[in-house]
């Protein structure tokens, strides 16, 4: 705790060694530092070691970031692929060999920090993004004093300069961030580019979602007592967390646990045991008593309490589901919907006690917790599918002008189970589908749809949402995602997979309006310049991740539609053996990409570069003519891109061509800067040309008739 303390010590008038450097090059994985000129000023001693490093005077960073995934991610926060900037300050935190290094080649005196360096510092923020706050996942201390104990070449190194940081920690899934403050006056950087170290040497974009993570959980187990007028309050939590050891050898464990529940105490293998944690941070870091190897598993049981919607148990960085047995003791009177939910016995003082342990194991986990006084209507969808409606009294037309009647509620959540079932397979590990009308989190045999809900943007109305929410039971919390470079596809199938409810319910029209507002909200995100890949995973923002993952979802059909009869069938059998997929194993976005191309018939490099690994949307003006050939008509086009800083990509899209009978023919052409085009020829004259039919690409199209 004091060494911890003392990370955050004031640097004005405290002893410090300074010594003037110049020509000092310092080499930390892909990234390289030049000290040209300047004072190195070396503070906060952790074991004899100086842990702070501060420079002033002239100095350049140049970093190159090998994937291209990631080098998106950077010219989504700085408009450059490539970090090579100046500095005048730089604020350093290791507990490397850099001060080894340094004092190799220059000799330091002890001194004091004045007035006159210190407010050059205070001034650039150099330390500002290091010190603890509730927008970081890990606390920068522990990582650094964890670091700071077994003290290495490759230990930890934190620096920023400018408006950039640069952070090597060697305890971290993936050990390097390159990071950015993206407007002045932010008080947390923005990740631009995270990966692995040079030495793994990982090949391409798919390649990142193996990430090494430290631990793994193996199964999580506990005692859950409820309380609160709703029951979703827990007055006492003693859950056990099994988890094995991964690296060579770790004394210093990152867990996670939601900042809303507070932990009492930590206990490893029935021990007491000392851990760090701040409360506006989920993380906790677990200080062992002896150093544990790989292989070795732990029994780490935390007791907390509190309220929480969306993590109610304690976790690890690695997303592997895990097997639950959880036993819940509650007020009677209250109901609980869970999966793998046992027999309730009743205790004394008006409680009782119940066991959830479910077959299947699950990222994440919750329950449903209401009072008494649902009814209960059986429904069947999809001829076999057994569907349990859950009516509360509560829920009427006087409670809100956002009440939908039952008339148009029931009907339109079981259309969405009935169009879904046939195309995908019955419901996932869910003998009966509980449809739980007052919203939180759809879980397997569980779909929250909403029955007072005010439906303002989405003209897809109840249907939109009944289509979405029904999703999840094949694209869910039991889906087996290797890291969270996977989040978009659990974020925008269900979305897609709601809008072609819609288009079967309310028609194409209503449809494409809704894919039409998610274009919007992805251009408006690229004018603000806060476009980013949907491979980085969850850096992207919920919304942007939702919108483009399901224009890259829609774009992927109608690659795989038959334009000859128009059938989408080959998109089905796709999303029906992904859904099965990833419910079974671990799954990357390799794997993704590899089974599109399965349906597909060849590679899909150039759609997925663009789409999942790539930012931006290409602005095509497109021009094209109506001309006699011989006895017949063509239509002949050029496509130019508009917009420099849009891609230079090249792709098949669909056309239709029109002709004074109201008849058309569908075409597919390569489309992109500088190509030409050729339809035809026609026995008859076409009238007109809708370019890119179907919104076959996500662009910005503007079309002119010569």
């Amino acid at each position: 705790s004091r060494d911890y303390q003392s990370l955050g010590v004031d640097l004005l008038d405290q002893p410090v060694e300074v010594a003037d450097v110049a020509d000092f090059v310092y080499r930390k994985d892909i990234a390289t530092f030049t000290f040209r000129t300047g004072k190195m000023f070396l503070a906060r001693p952790v074991q004899g070691r100086p842990t702070t490093a501060i420079f002033i005077g002239e100095g350049q960073a140049h970093i190159e970031v090998p994937y291209h995934v990631e080098r998106q991610g950077l010219g989504y926060v700085s408009r450059d692929t490539v970090v090579d900037v100046t500095f005048k300050v730089a604020a350093i935190r290791m507990s490397d060999d850099f001060d080894l290094r340094l004092r190799e080649r220059f000799t330091f005196a002890e001194a004091t920090m004045d007035w006159r360096h210190y407010n050059t510092m205070q001034k650039a923020k150099a330390e500002f993004f290091f010190d603890p706050v509730v927008m970081h996942e890990y606390d920068n201390y522990f990582e650094l004093l964890r670091s700071a104990y077994r003290r290495a070449a490759d230990g930890y190194f934190w620096i920023d300069f400018g408006r950039w940081a640069f952070t090597f920690d060697p305890a971290q899934p993936e050990e390097v961030i390159v990071s950015y403050e993206l407007q002045g006056g932010d008080v947390a950087l923005t990740p631009a580019a995270v990966l692995p170290r040079q030495e793994y040497a990982v090949s391409g974009d798919t390649g990142l979602s193996h990430i090494r993570y430290p631990t793994t959980c193996l199964s999580r187990e506990g005692m859950l007592v409820m309380r609160g007028m709703d029951g979703r309050y827990i007055d006492t939590a003693a859950v056990t967390l099994r988890i094995v050891i991964n690296r060579d050898s770790l004394r210093f464990v990152s867990l996670f646990l939601h900042y809303n529940l507070r932990l009492d105490s930590l206990f490893v293998d029935g021990q007491p045991a000392e851990y760090w944690r701040r409360r506006d941070f989920s993380h906790v870091g677990l200080i062992l008593p002896e150093y544990k190897h790989r292989g070795d598993t732990l029994e780490v049981q935390f007791w907390y309490h509190g309220k929480d919607y969306t993590a109610m148990l304690p976790f690890v960085a690695d997303p592997t589901p895990t097997p639950l047995r959880l036993t819940f003791t509650t007020y009677k009177g209250y109901e609980y919907l869970v999966p793998g939910k046992q027999k309730v016995a009743p205790l004394r003082k008006g409680t009782e006690r119940f066991v959830v342990a479910p077959e299947e194991p699950y990222r994440i986990f919750m329950v449903q917790p209401y009072a008494t006084g649902f009814d209960t209507i059986p429904e069947v969808a999809a001829v076999s599918v057994p569907v349990m409606f859950l009516k509360a009294g509560s829920l009427n037309k006087r409670l809100s002008g956002c009440y939908i009647p039952d008339e148009k509620y029931r009907p339109a959540v079981l259309s969405a189970l009935n169009f879904l079932v046939p195309r995908l397979g019955p419901p996932l590990h869910a003998d009966t589908v509980w449809i739980y009308p007052e919203g939180n989190r759809s879980m397997p045999g569980l779909v929250a749809v909403p029955q007072v809900v005010c439906l303002t943007e989405e003209t897809g109305g109840l249907h939109a949402i009944a289509g979405r929410e029904a999703g999840r039971q094949w694209f869910g919390s039991m889906a087996r995602s290797a890291s969270d470079r996977e989040q978009w596809l659990l974020d925008a199938m269900p979305d897609y997979l709601g809008l072609l409810v819609v288009q079967q319910e309310l028609g194409p029209g209503i449809f494409f309006g809704e894919l039409d507002r998610r274009r919007d909200a992805v251009q408006r995100a690229i004018d603000l310049h806060f476009d980013q890949p949907l491979g980085t995973g969850k850096r992207v923002e919920t919304s942007l991740r939702t919108a483009k993952g399901a224009w890259l979802l829609h774009m992927l059909r109608v690659l795989l539609l038959n334009p000859e009869t128009g059938s989408d069938r080959n998109f089905w059998k796709f999303a029906r053996e992904l859904a099965q997929l990833v419910n079974s194993r671990m799954f990357t976005n390799g794997d993704i990409i590899r089974l599109a191309e399965k349906y597909y018939g060849g590679p899909l490099d150039w759609f997925f570069d663009q789409w999942l690994f790539g930012r931006n949307i290409p602005r095509y003006k497109v021009e094209y003519a109506i001309e006699k050939q011989g006895d017949g008509y063509v239509v002949r086009g050029k496509v130019k891109n508009r917009d420099k800083e849009a891609p230079s990509y090249t792709a098949p899209v669909l056309m239709r061509v029109l002709f004074e009978d109201d008849s058309s023919v569908l075409a597919r052409r390569e489309v992109g800067d500088g190509v030409t085009f050729e339809l035809g020829p026609y026995p008859v004259r076409p009238k007109e040309l809708i370019f890119n039919e179907l919104f076959s690409v996500l662009c910005d199209a503007k079309v002119k008739k010569k």
